[in-house]
Formats: structure tokens, C-alpha cells, sequence
């Protein structure tokens, strides 16, 4: 018995030492685990807000591919509703064929009154510009949306579309949208015979004038904008120097137009206020030029219920075709 309760008494001295250790180690685990790192939850409250800036939208608003400035991110949640009053827009929209951009910064909001707001946003790749209504106060509900400046070109084999559209605001806070479209094929290897027969096949440009205001319930609404009178006129035009031949042709020209009964006039600068008179100079309206004369020089027609059109300055011969074919003219 004295034997065994001495290798019993042994037994036990000789496992304290691995009780300690097991004790030691288990200190070391909680140690351990209690030093790695645990996620942070961050507080929304804490968070870096973003100032945008404040102020007044431009009286001129274009699409620069060469502006550098800060676009400042869309708020949460924004982009979402853009598209989808973006889809709602019923006015005329681009001719060019592009791809709409997904990415997207605000460059300006303005107050409005009402605690309502403006932002202007525009694309990353500077191509579209757009003006949006919100209801403000945080919320960032979006009420309306309106593309008031692209810059948008398109090129397949020998043809060049470009279509640019600027907005003007005036001082009575109405928004008018000029949209102009040109399709232009390359005339390497056509001679001047067929480019004077058919300038059409090489060069069309249409233009369209767009004018809105923020209606009471804060939405962009259309303004109708008055009809052209009744009238036929033939305006010629140019910005810089006189064409050489413009002494010779015009007088030509504007000798057929009143064979005719179609008014005439020349232009060289107020190309938006000029004059229109009849054959007995009573003077009939004003005329703003500024969306056709997309040219250096050029002529403009104008007829009632028709679109205007520009067609370059040229030959005598090209331009009384054009003329014919504008207003119909069958010589007899």
C-alpha cells in the first residue's frame, strides 16, 4: 500500500507542471484572439459628405469635348431615376446614332425657389449635358429632366454625321434649345460637274429651334413657338469676306427670284435681326438667322409650312436648281 501511494503522490507532482502549461497555453490563445482586428461599422452620420457647388446656371450651355472641369458624383440613387425620366422626354431627340453614357457628374445646382432645385449634370466623356429638376430639401426626388446640349458625331465609310446642340437661357428663365444636324459625305473623288448637279447627295443640314420654361408644378414645358408668315424668301448671306463671284452671281439670282415673286434679301452681320420687306418695302417681320446660317456663306430658304434649308454659295447654275427644287419652281 505505502508503495503505491507513493507512486501515486509521484504521479501527481510530476502532472502540476502540465496543468500549468495547459493553463499557459489557453492565456495565450485568449490573448491572441482577443487582439484581432474586428470590422468597423461605420455611422452614416460620420460619413464624408459631399459639398457640391452652388450658384447660377450659364446663360450659354454647351457640350465642350474639351472641358476639364470637375464633375462632382451623382448622388445615391440619382442615375436610377435620370433613366427613367430620361425615358419620359417627348421632345425631338438626337439624329446622330450613339450610345448613351452610364457614367455621369453633376457640375452646378442651382436654388430654386421653393427649396426645389436645378442640377446640371453632364456625361464623363463630356458628349451630353442635361438640366434636371428635384424637389430638394435632400430628398433628390427627380420631377423632370431635359438635354439641353449634345456634341455627338458618327462616322460610317465615306459619311460624317455631327450634330451639336446648344441652349440659351434668358433672362426671363425660358430655355431655348438650338439643334443642329449635318450629314456630310467625302467628295475625293467626285468632279465639281457632279457636286453642282446634286450638292444634296454631298451636304444636307437641318436645324431646329426648341424653347421651354418651368411651369408652376416644376416641370419643363414647351413653348410654341410662332409660325413662320406667309412668305418665300431668299436670303443670301456670308460672315467674313464677300465671295469672289458674289457681285456677279447675286444679282443674277435675285433677278430670277422676282421672276418669281420670291422675296430677296443680302446679309453680312445682325444676323439676328434682320429685316424682311416686300417688293413695295413694306416691311413684313424680322428674321433671326443665327439657327440656319451654319455657314460661312451661304443661302437660306425660307418658305411657310416648309423646313428652312442652307445650301452653300456656289455656282449660278447649282443655285437656281436648288432654288427650283426648294420652292417647287417648274420653268416654263
Amino acid at each position: 500500500m505505502k508503495n503505491i501511494d507513493r507512486i501515486f503522490a509521484v504521479g501527481a507532482r510530476r502532472a502540476l507542471p502540465l496543468r500549468c502549461i495547459m493553463a499557459m497555453l489557453f492565456l495565450f490563445v485568449s490573448c491572441n484572439f482577443s487582439k484581432q482586428p474586428q470590422p468597423v461599422v461605420e455611422d452614416p452620420l460620420e460619413l464624408e459628405t459631399i459639398e457640391y457647388p452652388v450658384g447660377n446656371i450659364a446663360q450659354h450651355i454647351t457640350a465642350d469635348l474639351s472641358d476639364s472641369q470637375e464633375l462632382y458624383p451623382l448622388p445615391d440613387g440619382f442615375f436610377e431615376n435620370f433613366i427613367k425620366m430620361r425615358a419620359k422626354y417627348e421632345g425631338t431627340r438626337p439624329t446622330v446614332t450613339s450610345e448613351f453614357p452610364d457614367e455621369w457628374g453633376v457640375v452646378l445646382i442651382e436654388r430654386l425657389p421653393g427649396g426645389f432645385e436645378l442640377h446640371q449634370i453632364q456625361s464623363q466623356n463630356r458628349e451630353w449635358v442635361y438640366l434636371v429638376i428635384t424637389s430638394g430639401y435632400g430628398t433628390q426626388r427627380i420631377l423632370d429632366v431635359l438635354p439641353v446640349a449634345v456634341n455627338l458625331a458618327n462616322q460610317t465609310k465615306d459619311v460624317l454625321e455631327t450634330e451639336i446642340w446648344t441652349t440659351e437661357r434668358a433672362t426671363d428663365d425660358t430655355f431655348t434649345v438650338t439643334k443642329k444636324y449635318e450629314w456630310m459625305r467625302s467628295i475625293g473623288n467626285v468632279t465639281q460637274r457632279e457636286y453642282e448637279a446634286n450638292p444634296q447627295n454631298f451636304l444636307r443640314t437641318t436645324t431646329m429651334v426648341d424653347k421651354y420654361f418651368i411651369n408652376d408644378d416644376h416641370r419643363f414645358e414647351r413653348i410654341i413657338i410662332e409660325e413662320i408668315p406667309d412668305y418665300s424668301v431668299v436670303i443670301f448671306y456670308y460672315k467674313e469676306e464677300k465671295p469672289e463671284d458674289w457681285d456677279e452671281i447675286v444679282p443674277m439670282l435675285q433677278s430670277f427670284c422676282e421672276d418669281y415673286a420670291l422675296l430677296f434679301e443680302e446679309a453680312d452681320d445682325n444676323f439676328d435681326q434682320l429685316p424682311l420687306y416686300d417688293y413695295k418695302l413694306n416691311f413684313i417681320t424680322e428674321l433671326d438667322l443665327t439657327p440656319y446660317a451654319d455657314l460661312v456663306e451661304g443661302i437660306i430658304f425660307i418658305k411657310k409650312g416648309q423646313s428652312p434649308k442652307t445650301v452653300p454659295f456656289g455656282s449660278y447654275e447649282r443655285l437656281k436648281i436648288e432654288i427650283m427644287r426648294y420652292f417647287k419652281i417648274v420653268e416654263t
